[in-house]
């Protein structure tokens, strides 16, 4: 066993979560494992968020924030899977065989899992999709959305592929992103068929219409 005294404060910080994330998943059993493994393989790629994010531009009043989200998923994607995972070059918290981590993740099923740990691109993809919407929505609702990195990111730390620290990076790359993508938006709406794509009606407002048209002509 790791003595948690002798770490850094960050180090300490990843392994009394790791810990934790263990003994939750001895404690709650295979029900649990096997839902946040079916949440974490969902955020594989961010094609769920993509696809959402596709969805949501069917609709007018989230329109916008969909196009933030693109816009951030796309910064997003660059900065993490392009220049901060080379950048940092961190190994995944179970390739080294004689820590806890490893035991760990064993544990947890062994999750399949390549490539560098630092940011976790789960998390940031989860916060450029969530973040947009976050801000763009009625705030009474809308720190909703914020849960949907919060579980994620809780996933890759439960099947010990991430540091607790990754995801907190991939929460701050993607929020930044989000930002930057909003202040994108705000440029490109200056263009035309920006505007012009932003008022087109919603997919029930087409239906509604087309409802009232054949109703007419039945009269």
């Amino acid at each position: 066993m790791t003595d948690i005294m002798t770490l850094s404060a960050i180090d300490a910080f990843d392994y009394s979560l790791a810990k934790f994330a263990h003994d939750l998943a001895n404690l709650a059993g295979d029900f649990l494992t096997t839902l946040l493994r079916i949440i974490t393989l969902m955020g594989n790629g961010g094609m769920i968020f993509i696809i959402l994010a596709l969805l949501f531009l069917l609709f007018k009043k989230s329109r916008q924030g969909a196009l933030i989200a693109l816009i951030a998923m796309a910064i997003g994607f660059l900065m993490t899977n392009v220049i901060l995972k080379y950048a940092f070059a961190r190994p995944r918290p179970f390739m080294e065989t004689t820590s806890d981590y490893y035991t760990w993740w064993q544990a947890a099923g062994a999750l399949a899992q390549d490539g560098f740990s630092f940011p976790s691109g789960h998390a940031t993809v989860a916060m450029t999709f969530a973040f947009p919407l976050f801000l763009t929505f009625k705030k009474k609702l809308s720190w909703l959305f914020l849960l949907i990195p919060l579980i994620m990111g809780f996933t890759r730390i439960y099947f010990q592929v991430h540091f607790a620290s990754d995801v907190i990076g991939g929460f701050v790359v993607g929020a930044l992103c989000g930002v930057g993508a909003f202040y994108i938006y705000r440029a490109l709406i200056k263009l035309k068929f920006v505007t012009a794509f932003l008022e087109l009606p919603s997919v029930v407002e087409l239906f509604k219409k087309n409802h009232n048209i054949e109703e007419k002509n039945k009269d």
